[in-house]
C-alpha cells in the first residue's frame, strides 16, 4: 500500500507539541471506543499507528537514545571488557 505522504519542516518542539496533542486525542478516542463506538475504535488504531511512526521517524541525539540491555547486562557482569563503568 502506497501512501501520500509529504515532507514537513517541523522543529522539534513542533513535533512535542503535535506528539502531545496525538496523546490527548488518543485518550479521547481511548474513552469512546470503551463506550462501544465502533468509529472511534478503527480512529484510535489509526492513531496508535501514527504515533508509533512518529516515534520511530523521530530524531533523538545520540545522548538521548534508551541504553540496549545488552550493554547494561555487560557493563554489569564483564570483568574481562575494557569498557569503563
Amino acid at each position: 500500500m502506497l501512501d501520500d505522504t509529504h515532507n514537513l519542516d517541523l522543529t522539534a518542539k513542533d513535533i512535542e507539541l503535535i506528539e502531545a496533542a496525538l496523546q490527548t486525542q488518543k485518550k479521547i478516542l481511548s474513552v469512546q471506543s470503551q463506550a462501544g463506538g465502533s468509529g472511534a475504535r478503527r480512529k484510535l488504531t489509526d492513531l496508535k499507528h501514527l504515533i508509533k511512526r512518529i516515534n520511530r521517524s523521530s530524531r533523538r541525539e545520540p545522548d538521548q537514545q534508551p541504553m540496549a540491555w545488552g550493554w547494561f547486562l555487560r557493563s554489569l557482569f564483564c570483568t574481562d571488557c575494557n569498557q569503563p563503568r
